[in-house]
């Protein structure tokens, strides 16, 4: 009998569920896409019923296109998208939508945040900076604007804890997920005291957090009939996306760092130890491997300034591949990929919604500078590829900067299908970048934790070891050395040019 473990990865757009063996063979995934919700034009939100109906129509798609016995699946993770958070009942009803990681509703309620508590003592304690990004200026925003709803709260969920909780009726969350709250303290493992006291959120409104990994529960009765899946089986925590995406390109020692590239960007760099930046430019969090910490930087827009290209300038590239079937992306990188390093002087900010890690500047835009009228489409899509690949080093020099080796990145998200762009940060970040075999490396993360807790590996290090697999390294090229070099420099100068500007006020 070959032993199955499934994970389940909720994402920003849709939950996949994938079935893994041992060796990291993929036995059976499908995917679903959920509906995001806008009522006011920053506001984003979404139904929570809608992660698990999705959830259980992925599950059942798997067991039925390629045979999945449930007699043969020893356990169950879940990963997911960060900082979204849910309210529920006591009866686990939800109480309202989700509000989603991408809303900036919170910008008050972080205003008040900062004067309650020195934005320094936030980062000593949550390893985070103050920014509607993360949970707990939502939970503020309900108890403010919706007090009805906030007393009505028996606990607020994360995604994550939501699917945990409809799979196994347990109310836990995860040390990775609760340290993207701020009201985690990263080096106790547990709630802060501060935090708690300084907003007036109790901890009984909170789940109980554990180590990934660990053997939570067991699927329901009523979670397996919603399934398909058997009843009793092992549930598992399992941890944050972008932890888990470390995780699952075997980023499991100091040295190593993992780029994923989606909408954002999201780079990890695996610590042994909590590091603070005294600029509080990069953040802490605690990663899925245990007593292992995680060096985060976040950027906003990435992918995304290619896909707003494709959506508004790419009207040629969409008809080529309409006409010859290939994707959209491979077209524009392939246009890109005939125009010289540098871009031949035109060079890309992808500050579309603001500037993320390092910066944190809200009132940042995207900015194109150098153009010349010799300049074509396809010198702005080099531009955008550069541009990110400029904005990821930035983040990767201030991680030197606190001391953290540097020896390779590994890569993942829609972005790393391309070797044209890989090969483009290679050259800039002047480090090898590994992409792996599995470009579902949230989901093999999940995988990973789902087997260590039943005890099929001894340790996550050893289940990477065994079930990552990598392709050959992508190595920076001699001649290009110059030229981004002095691009880098263009680049920083022109965002320091340009930052004290309010481009939205404009």
């Amino acid at each position: 009998m070959t032993e199955l473990v499934l994970a389940i990865d909720a994402g920003t757009t849709g939950v996949r569920a994938m079935f893994f063996e041992k060796s990291g063979k993929v036995a059976a995934k499908a995917y679903e896409e959920f509906e995001s919700l806008y009522p006011n034009p920053s506001w984003v939100e979404q139904r929570s019923e809608s992660w698990w109906e999705k959830a259980c129509k992925t599950i059942q798609r798997c067991i039925t296109q390629s045979n999945i016995s449930p007699e043969h699946v020893i356990s169950i993770s879940v990963t997911n998208q960060r900082e979204t958070v849910v309210p529920i009942d006591e009866n686990g009803k939800s109480l309202r939508n989700a509000i989603v990681w991408q809303d900036r509703r919170t910008v008050p309620q972080c205003e008040f945040i900062k004067k309650e508590t020195p934005p320094a003592q936030v980062y000593s304690i949550t390893g985070l900076t103050v920014d509607p990004y993360f949970t707990a200026p939502k939970i503020l925003w309900i108890k403010e604007k919706e007090k009805s709803i906030f007393e009505k709260t028996h606990k607020f969920l994360l995604v994550h804890d939501y699917l945990i909780y409809r799979l196994s009726g347990e109310l836990i969350t995860d040390f990775s997920n609760a340290s993207r709250t701020l009201l985690f303290d990263i080096r106790t493992a547990d709630w802060s005291d501060v935090m708690m006291n300084t907003l007036d959120i109790t901890r009984e409104k909170l789940p109980s957090p554990v180590e990934p990994g660990t053997h939570v529960g067991t699927l329901t009765e009523k979670a397996a009939k919603d399934t398909g899946l058997k009843a009793g089986i092992p549930i598992i925590a399992g941890g944050g996306d972008q932890q888990c995406a470390a995780l699952g390109v075997g980023v499991v020692r100091e040295g190593m760092i993992k780029s994923t590239t989606g909408t954002g960007t999201f780079i990890l760099a695996y610590s042994n130890t909590v590091r603070h930046d005294p600029a509080r430019r990069v953040l802490c969090s605690r990663h899925v491997v245990p007593n292992a910490f995680v060096i985060e930087a976040s950027m906003f827009t990435t992918g995304s300034a290619l896909r707003w290209f494709r959506d508004n300038l790419g009207s040629e590239e969409l008809a080529i591949a309409d006409e010859t079937g290939a994707d959209p992306y491979d077209v524009i990188t392939d246009c890109a990929k005939d125009v010289p390093a540098g871009s031949e002087g035109v060079i890309h900010i992808p500050h579309f919604v603001g500037a993320g890690a390092p910066n944190w500047n809200p009132h940042a835009r995207g900015i194109f500078a150098g153009l010349a009228l010799g300049h074509t489409r396809a010198h702005l899509m080099r531009a955008i590829l550069e541009g990110v690949a400029y904005e990821i080093r930035t983040n990767i020099d201030v991680m030197r900067e606190l001391g953290i080796p540097v020896k390779q990145v590994r890569v993942t998200g829609g972005a790393a299908r391309s070797e044209t762009w890989m090969q483009i940060q290679a050259d800039i970040l002047r480090i090898p970048v590994v992409r792996t075999q599995m470009e579902e490396a949230t989901a093999v993360g999940a995988a990973i934790l789902a087997f260590k807790g039943v005890n099929v590996f001894k340790s996550v290090a050893k289940a990477a070891e065994e079930m990552v697999k990598t392709r050959p390294p992508l190595e920076p090229r001699a001649e290009t050395l110059q030229v981004y070099k002095k691009g880098f420099e263009t680049f920083k100068g022109l965002y320091e040019a340009i930052s004290k500007i309010r481009m939205d006020d404009l």
